[in-house]
């Protein structure tokens, strides 16, 4: 990629993931979706105007660094702790029950074979804690029990 058409790039990703964080905001829903969004119109899926090259995807695992350090700057691990319990039970059925609703579905309803379903069970494990703190940064709810709770279960899970 030429270095001009990474600034391209560059200046319409972000142009384009504000617009869209504004609208969604404006709509009242966490800006993520609207960044998240930006990226299904601009991408192969839609128009096909930036597509995944290494420099992009160099300058993603950058942010979701920077942005999981910065929850770790604000966290108070004397809250964590103390919601110890409930983040278990959290971590535990979030990883639980897509595992097991993904393997049923696959095996018991499409017929597919053992292995490729507990795949598809797994891969429905699979979360993202930088959405989740995206999400409860936008809505003012990561200092909350609630969000204290959310955080703790991603951690362990």
């Amino acid at each position: 990629m030429e270095t001009h058409d990474f600034f391209l790039y560059l200046l319409l990703i972000l142009l384009a993931a504000r617009i869209f964080a504004e609208l969604a905001t404006r709509l009242q829903t966490p800006a993520v979706i609207g960044e998240l969004l930006a990226g299904v119109v601009l991408g192969p899926s839609l128009l096909g105007w930036v597509e995944p090259h290494e420099a992009i995807r160099m300058l993603a695992e950058i942010g979701i660094i920077l942005l999981l350090f910065e929850v770790g700057l604000s966290a108070d691990v004397r809250r964590l702790i103390s919601s110890g319990r409930k983040s278990i039970i959290v971590a535990s059925s979030g990883f639980l029950l897509p595992l097991l609703f993904g393997f049923l579905l696959a095996y018991g309803v499409f017929d597919l074979p053992l292995l490729v379903a507990w795949f598809i069970g797994g891969t429905l494990t699979a979360t993202s804690i930088g959405i989740t703190v995206r999400v409860l940064a936008d809505l003012r709810r990561q200092d909350s029990i609630e969000g204290q709770v959310v955080l703790g279960g991603r951690g362990a899970g």
